[in-house]
């Protein structure tokens, strides 16, 4: 009997124990939750952290704690710098920040996104003024004294001592960041950039995905990295993978085209890479890069890990060149032999020898399939790849600009702004507005409506300028009227509009096409919609007018909520 109660008792003892222990393991996790270190939850985001990854929170700061309370202007402006910013327009952006901290000195958001532009632009290559150079140090120092000891204070210094010229002491500083701030973007994406200049690319890689989820997906350097990474790994399956997610979320980044290009070229589709290098330069045109890349079309191999030597197209081209040529000579009058011999010096890029083949056959036989259509394709020249003098012309010649363009109102528009791309900000004031451009262009139409009128062959533009009742600019209409007899639109969108849209397409980006839509009452609009945070654009066209092209440009502060497309109808016939 002693001994039951004993077994009782000790089964007793043990339960109490387990139980005592269940809820001290509780108690301290609940303990550890609420006073240890913070963690943010990442989001799922293509090519970042798995999903339900966490993130020590550190000592990264909010940068956006003050922001909801300051006017809606200037929230709309933050917006605007952040985007110009992801677009790559650092100059434009820094302006934006620059002129939000002269109005607030001590609005964290402005400071940081203008400490990190300039030190973005000197990172790039961009001279900065000794104007910005006093404005950089100013600003760190006053980041660093406010938050003495912290993630964001070695951030800071890392990217001052990078400028200074030593990389080995900024990449330890930026991984005292990474472990001192996990969370903060700019430490991450910065510290996986020293990474890979260091040939780190596991590492450089990890860091990578984290800045992508931290910033939600919205940060196209993060992208542009990741993709170099692999790149440069020779790990192209995956750099073309995120290359190609990439540019669906930022379809005009310079990088990831270029980068486009290179996997093009790779896959020995040099029409289509020579295709994107054009695109590049038709939006940057002194981006030496691609300016570079297009020179050097064909002669890139693609990277690996190997100890062999790759060969690039041309050399394999070259290599076909070598077997085939003594076959031509050895038989001259077999015109499918000399045609391979042709098409393998086009894909060497040796465009004379190619076209001398081609047109032997088409002296030989003036009927052989497709042989004009060859010699049209050995005619390509290649593009001179740009040299410091041609960049110092356009500086130059850009500052001349600049400098004519500060000594009065513009009266005649250049292609930046034309279809009413007025380069003034929403909700300036006529006085500001007719400061830029000369007010003798414009005639009072109603009250606060101003519009202009200008032929340039074969095109009659109309812009009309409207401001709110209390002053501000907020809305464009532009019509455009083809005032040629042949107008291309039977079957297919008239010239006048398909002109248009490109020119606008280069201006704002690439625009989202409605197509034709039915909006009742014989009006059928084919439309292409621009969109961002703070602007909004639409041009178009009534089907059965192929004369005419109308587009609106509006303040998205001032546009009422919900309009569908043929609710803009009344918009683009007011004026």
């Amino acid at each position: 009997m002693s001994n039951s109660n004993n077994a009782a008792r000790k089964a007793a003892y043990l339960f109490l124990t387990l139980c005592c222990g269940a809820l001290l393991a509780f108690v301290g996790f609940r303990v550890y939750e609420i006073y240890g270190p913070s963690k943010v939850s990442v989001p799922a985001v293509p090519y970042g952290l798995p999903v339900g990854s966490t993130v020590l929170l550190g000592d990264a700061p909010d940068f956006n704690s003050s922001v909801t309370k300051l006017p809606v202007q200037v929230q709309t402006e933050l917006r605007r710098a952040a985007e110009l910013s992801r677009a790559g327009a650092l100059s434009s952006a820094y302006d934006i920040y620059d002129g939000v901290v002269v109005l607030y000195p001590d609005l964290l958001n402005a400071i940081w996104g203008g400490v990190n532009i300039l030190f973005d632009m000197a990172t790039n290559g961009v001279a900065l003024t000794e104007n910005q150079k006093d404005r950089l140090a100013l600003l760190t120092g006053k980041l660093q004294g406010r938050y003495p000891g912290t993630g964001l204070a070695a951030y800071l210094e890392s990217r001052v001592v990078y400028m200074a010229g030593n990389e080995s002491a900024s990449l330890e500083l930026a991984r005292a960041a990474t472990e001192k701030a996990p969370s903060l973007t700019q430490a991450r994406l910065w510290f996986g950039e020293l990474l890979l200049k260091n040939s780190r690319s596991i590492q450089a890689a990890g860091e990578l995905k984290t800045a992508i989820s931290l910033s939600n997906g919205d940060s196209p350097r993060a992208y542009e990295l990741l993709a170099e990474v692999y790149h440069d790994s020779g790990l192209l399956d995956s750099c073309s993978a995120v290359v190609e997610y990439a540019l669906s979320q930022f379809p005009v980044d310079a990088k990831l085209l270029l980068l486009q290009g290179f996997l093009k070229e790779y896959q020995g589709h040099f029409d289509a890479a020579e295709k994107i290098y054009q695109r590049i330069l038709a939006f940057q045109p002194d981006y030496a890069e691609a300016r570079a890349a297009a020179a050097t079309l064909g002669e890139k191999s693609p990277p690996g890990s190997g100890t062999g030597v790759a060969l690039s197209p041309q050399d394999r081209a070259q290599i076909a060149c070598d077997i085939l040529l003594p076959l031509v000579e050895k038989y001259p009058e077999n015109l499918p032999l000399r045609e391979a011999l042709g098409r393998a010096y086009l894909k060497g890029r040796q465009f004379d020898l190619a076209r001398m083949q081609f047109q032997e056959i088409k002296k030989a036989d003036p009927e052989y399939p497709e042989i004009q259509l060859r010699i049209q394709e050995a005619s390509i020249t290649r593009p001179a790849p740009i040299s410091k003098t041609d960049g110092l012309a356009a500086n130059l010649n850009r500052a001349i600009d600049s400098l004519r363009g500060t000594s009065g109102p513009a009266t005649t528009h250049d292609f930046s702004s034309m279809l009413g791309h007025y380069l003034v900000r929403y909700g300036a004031t006529p006085r500001e507005f007719f400061k830029k451009y000369s007010i003798s262009n414009f005639r009072p139409v109603a009250n606060n409506v101003w519009q202009e009128s200008f032929y340039i062959a074969p095109y009659m533009h109309t812009y009309t300028v409207v401001f709110d009742s209390l002053n501000h600019f907020r809305q464009v209409h532009v019509v455009v009227v083809d005032s040629s007899s042949n107008s291309n639109h039977l079957g297919v969108a008239p010239e006048v509009f398909t002109r248009l849209l490109k020119q606008n397409s280069r201006i704002s980006g690439i625009g989202n096409s409605t197509g034709e839509t039915d909006c009742g009452d014989g009006l059928v609009l084919d439309a292409a919609v621009w969109e961002t945070q703070d602007n909004f654009e639409m041009l178009a066209r009534v089907v059965g007018k192929p004369a005419e092209v109308r587009m609106v440009r509006f303040d998205k502060s001032a546009l009422p909520p919900g309009l569908k497309l043929c609710d803009y109808a009344s918009y683009l016939n007011r004026y």
